[in-house]
């Protein structure tokens, strides 16, 4: 056991002066592109979503309209 104690108190003593021998690392990390690409964007995504929305709508109310039977009841 006291040369266990010895030890620790060894190596805690010892642990602060190795610390501070070490010098401090910097690490710095610079990008030059600051944007997104066009394609990415949200705003641009929502607007061709909308885009492709409002296709599809006007598509199925075309085919809708151009259909031969009438679905309108007349009451005589």
């Amino acid at each position: 056991m006291r040369i266990a104690r010895r030890l620790k108190m060894l190596l805690v003593g010892l642990v602060p002066g190795v610390l501070a021998a070490q010098d401090r690392v910097k690490v710095g990390i610079t990008t030059s592109n600051s944007g997104t690409i066009w394609y990415t964007d949200p705003i641009w995504i929502w607007a061709g979503a909308a885009v492709l929305l409002l296709i599809i709508v006007l598509a199925v109310m075309a085919a809708r309209k151009t259909s031969t039977k009438s679905t309108t009841t007349v009451i005589r």
